[in-house]
């Protein structure tokens, strides 16, 4: 069984699979989709349990990455992907990496984070199913107003059960952190917070590239970006994935963590 998915641009030479966060879809990536030149065959995967794919369930990071190699061996150019992953979606692109380094070129993460268990965890699957469930009834022009434009969408709560929050809480809120890999990649920690608490955890990031045994792998963080920056500024964030993967400078903004 292969993953709902998107295939664009499938005369492209090199494939990049875009794998997104938690109670998303691949709708996710559909603003920066247009900003990806035509030379990259683009896979838009939907994540068990989500979008197209609930009805594959449970969800898990170990589940999701197998049907992820799956695809990339179906579906993608000389069975190979660049990754590009958001939020949890970086937790499995690394964890991809990982497990199948014969399937992976290039990988660019954001929103890497790993929360330490407290007093709270036992409690944190309840507390995001309310605080989704809130937060969709914020009128999304200020929500966008508040997140310096970001087109962040609602949610949907039939998906959004607790069993998916309490399978999507665990990966992140460990602190086990993913065994190295090999491939070259780009972790991007968003640097603007303020009243919505969108900025990233910089030392994840930095903690993340030491793991990583290719030692041209780095860590950057951006002032002016917010976590869901794919929403807030896409095509900046394809120009990035382009610039990674293509050996490239990044584009001015981006800072070397250290």
């Amino acid at each position: 069984m292969l993953l709902p998915h998107a295939s664009i641009n499938s005369n492209g030479k090199v494939t990049v699979l875009f794998i997104h966060g938690a109670f998303s879809s691949k709708e996710e990536w559909d603003m920066v989709v247009p900003y990806m030149p035509s030379t990259y065959h683009l896979l838009v995967p939907d994540l068990p349990a989500h979008g197209d794919a609930r009805q594959i369930k449970p969800f898990s990071v170990a589940r999701s990455v197998d049907m992820l190699a799956e695809l990339i061996r179906t579906m993608a150019k000389d069975q190979r992907a660049c990754l590009v992953g958001l939020s949890l979606g970086a937790h499995v692109a690394i964890d991809l990496a990982s497990q199948y380094p014969e399937l992976v070129n290039d990988v660019f993460v954001s929103g890497f984070e790993v929360f330490p268990p407290s007093v709270l965890s036992p409690y944190l699957p309840q507390i995001v199913w309310v605080m989704i469930r809130s937060e969709n009834l914020v009128p999304r022009i200020l929500v966008r107003w508040l997140m310096d434009g970001a087109d962040v969408q609602r949610i949907d709560c039939s998906i959004c059960t607790l069993s998916l929050c309490r399978q999507i809480v665990n990966p992140i809120n460990s602190t086990q952190w993913p065994s190295s890999w090999l491939a070259r990649t780009l972790v991007v920690a968003a640097g603007k917070g303020g009243i919505v608490p969108s900025k990233d955890h910089p030392a994840d990031a930095k903690k993340l590239v030491e793991i990583a045994l290719n030692k041209e792998s780095i860590a950057v963080t951006e002032a002016e970006i917010r976590h869901p920056w794919n929403r807030q500024l896409p095509r900046l964030f394809a120009k990035t994935a382009c610039a990674w993967f293509e050996r490239k400078e990044l584009p001015t903004g981006f800072q070397k963590l250290v």
